[in-house]
């Protein structure tokens, strides 16, 4: 059973937490993913670092460089690894032994790449110049491709991205303001929109055919039932949300954690009661 059926999100209560001081630069947490129960995998643009986290108190509990390289976009693959999308065509692996953090193999791709998610064993990562997008093995071989000479009017910044536990991929476009459902092999099957969704940018999901997406331009966090296409915002900017980049969600604990463009660039954490 999903946790967030439509009558759920029609009576959504949200409370504030006290917020997770992770880092005080502007700007530094580019994006967030959830590894256990109990923390987070972060990638810290300024430090130049990937942190994992104590989602209960903020506390840093393993950290690797990735010095000279900037990572961007996270997200977890199967046996304690991650792939982190770097600032000059890289995806770089990590391994979560542990709790702790070690650099692995770095993966070649053509151009500079943005989002990044798992779809088994492979990696899907996403480019926008030009909008495509690949699905590779774990030692780089391309499986599939997203590339048509129209691509432009399917996507053009498809920088966020997730896949189902069924296998279907789910792409933000933050410049077309769309969610668009993909098949393993990259066919797009539905895309969807809404006047509340403008600037889309993190996306995780949330039950069955139902996300969470960061709404950057009207400061709020949306929920997407892909089934109905019905989408409802949840928190906004009475909740404290302001320019979210990212977020993850914790169905063990039913926490909601959000990386906003807030002066001090903390997670703020909402419990969904």
């Amino acid at each position: 059973m999903s946790l967030f059926s439509p009558l759920d999100v029609s009576r959504v209560k949200l409370r504030r937490l006290p917020d997770l001081k992770v880092w005080t630069e502007p700007c530094a947490i580019y994006d967030i993913v959830m590894m256990s129960p109990d923390s987070l995998l972060i990638s810290n643009w300024t430090k130049k670092s990937i942190q994992h986290v104590d989602s209960r108190t903020g506390s840093t509990l393993s950290e690797v460089s990735t010095k000279p390289r900037g990572p961007k976009r996270i997200c977890l693959l199967g046996g304690e690894r991650a792939a982190v999308t770097m600032s000059s065509n890289k995806v770089q692996l990590v391994h979560v032994r542990g709790g702790r953090l070690t650099l692995g193999t770095v993966l070649g791709v053509k151009a500079d790449c943005w989002g990044v998610t798992s779809s088994g064993d492979n990696v899907v990562v996403s480019y926008n110049s030009p909008p495509w997008l690949e699905v590779m093995s774990p030692d780089g071989s391309v499986l599939h491709q997203f590339q048509d000479p129209a691509a432009a009017q399917t996507f053009k910044s498809p920088d966020f991205l997730t896949t189902s536990s069924d296998g279907f991929h789910y792409v933000a476009d933050f410049d077309l303001d769309t969610i668009t459902k993909l098949d393993s092999s990259l066919k797009v099957l539905q895309t969807f929109s809404d006047p509340q969704l403008k600037g889309p940018r993190g996306i995780t999901l949330v039950g069955d055919g139902q996300l969470l997406v960061c709404s950057w331009s009207k400061c709020s966090i949306v929920h997407v039932n892909v089934n109905s296409g019905k989408m409802t915002t949840i928190l906004g900017k009475a909740d404290g949300i302001v320019k979210p980049k990212s977020l993850a969600f914790c169905p063990q604990q039913r926490k909601i954690f959000v990386c906003t463009g807030n002066e001090t660039d903390s997670i703020q954490v909402y419990q969904w009661d």
